[in-house]
């Protein structure tokens, strides 16, 4: 029988999810879109005060739902971070869904929908609750790729490319969920059952047979679904034109929040499933090609790339490949010490969270006043708007990992303890470090044009207020990042110790 204990830990879902239903009924009665955003912005006060409360009272692991739901700190570490994406997200969409789109309302209770969605991949130990859970993520994510109704201003064809971008969306999610599901049903039949707990004490039984070959299959197949949410090679194909073709605020999230929810999901499914510790020597080398081709292949493609959108999606798949560096290392070496590596990669993400929101911030704001979102569009902008143009350039170099800034110390991190990891790890690791200096290419590239490149116009752009908000808070938290590492390093490890520490018992 459910009990308060029960809906008290799911209270942060059940908060944002009842502020999604209150912007819903808002857009109805309410026509300034200016009092929708803020309610959704302020709403976020909710969730974030019960999650902050569930942190306070209790710092251990807790399970409700007859153990479908786990609440723990490394739920908690996403659900925060989810409810900064939400934030950042409010910030730098509300004058581009002011200009651009008929009803805020339900961009906003779409977003926060999903975020409602990613919150329960983060804290679901379940199978078929992860599975529900990802595709309450996903429905609104595709609604959100074709929202563009009317053509941005300077891009008649931005419309028609929302519209595809949607179709796309649908396709292929909906052909990475099928995948997904087949690798969870193949799961069940060897284990018997879809609680990870459960699988993770199946699985010290298999050996050699039939039985390890099914288990690589679904190990595979699972991998590949959740590779797709993340944007991984060759699970890539969706993130460019869709990131193109969706509204830039759609991109944004797009690029934090799906990213981010595949990988809280798709490192619970492994760590406390006890994946790793039953998986052969071909997973972890599909993991590894995996790692080393998404970084190669988006920071190579991400050079040629003349729209800013496209060269942000091929950067992302880059993202994901130095975080799957840290996702081989859990693979190859699936021990307690690994809690370090799996810190490591929660660190990363948040990092890769706060600059991205700052970098599609500088993004907005240039095409909100121009219409432009080409990379040559950001010529001359420190002398059109040097505050924009100072915040949009340290969170690029941010995501370049150029020293001292957070996305360096972060990335480093990552590639020190995959290094320790052994094996072929290291070499593994020197792809990525060469692969770091290719992205200074396009990266540095942007900044140089909007430093030394002579502008378009001598005209001052405008930034509003919202976007003014948005950049500050990214840059001041890159470089509380920078300055505070060791807290965000401590709240990313009690996180993997709890995760670390729940496979321990649940293999006992």
């Amino acid at each position: 029988m459910l009990g308060q204990t029960d809906l008290w830990l799911l209270s942060p879902e059940i908060a944002m999810t009842g502020l999604a239903l209150l912007v819903v009924v808002l857009d109805f009665f309410v026509k300034r879109k200016a009092i929708i955003s803020i309610v959704s912005i302020a709403g976020l006060a909710v969730p974030a005060a019960c999650a902050t409360w569930i942190a306070v009272t209790d710092n251990r692991t807790i399970t409700g739902f007859y153990g479908m739901l786990r609440v723990d700190n490394y739920a908690l570490f996403f659900d925060f971070l989810f409810i900064l994406i939400g934030a950042g997200t409010v910030l730098a969409s509300y004058d581009y869904v002011r200009l651009y789109m008929k009803n805020a309302g339900e961009f906003y209770a779409l977003m926060l929908f999903a975020l409602v969605g990613a919150m329960l991949m983060a804290s679901t130990g379940e199978l078929i609750t992860i599975y529900i859970a990802l595709e309450l993520t996903s429905f609104p994510l595709y609604v959100m790729a074709g929202m563009l109704r009317n053509s941005v201003p300077g891009d008649p064809g931005s419309a028609s490319r929302s519209s595809e971008a949607g179709i796309k969306y649908v396709l292929l999610g909906a052909m990475s969920s099928a995948i997904l599901l087949y690798g969870m049903a193949l799961l069940y039949g060897t284990t018997g059952s879809t609680d990870l707990g459960e699988i993770a004490r199946a699985l010290t039984s298999i050996g050699k047979g039939p039985d390890s070959l099914v288990l690589l299959l679904a190990e595979v197949f699972i991998f590949a679904g959740f590779g797709f949410k993340i944007s991984a090679v060759p699970f890539h194909m969706w993130a460019p034109d869709i990131y193109q073709g969706a509204p830039t605020p759609g991109t944004l999230f797009f690029s934090v929040a799906s990213k981010t929810a595949g990988f809280a999901a798709l490192i619970r499914v492994f760590v406390d499933g006890g994946l790793f510790s039953a998986s052969s020597f071909y997973l972890w080398g599909l993991i590894g090609v995996a790692a080393v081709l998404s970084m190669t292949l988006g920071n190579v493609v991400a050079i040629a790339q003349t729209d800013i959108k496209r060269m942000m999606a091929y950067s992302s798949i880059a993202q994901a490949g130095y975080i799957l560096v840290g996702f081989t290392a859990l693979a190859f070496n699936p021990s307690s010490a690994s809690a370090s590596t799996n810190s490591a990669m929660l660190v990363f993400l948040a990092v890769y969270v706060i600059s991205n929101i700052g970098a599609f911030a500088g993004i907005i704001a240039l095409a909100n006043a121009t219409g432009g979102e080409r990379v040559r569009d950001f010529d001359g902008l420190v002398r059109r708007s040097p505050a924009l143009a100072l915040g949009m350039s340290l969170c690029l170099l941010s995501l370049a990992g150029i020293p001292p800034f957070a996305g360096a110390i972060s990335k480093i991190f990552i590639f020190i303890t995959a290094w320790q990891g052994g094996g072929f790890l290291p070499f593994i690791v020197i792809i990525a470090l060469l692969n770091s200096v290719i992205s200074l290419v396009y990266y540095a590239g942007v900044v140089y044009r909007i430093f030394v490149a002579p502008p378009p116009r001598e005209d001052r752009l405008r930034v509003s207020p919202a976007l003014t908000a948005a950049m500050t808070l990214s840059v001041i938290g890159i470089l509380a990042a920078t300055v505070f590492f060791q807290p965000l390093l401590l709240a990313g490890k009690m996180g993997a110790l709890d995760l670390f520490g729940f496979l321990t018992l649940a293999s006992k």
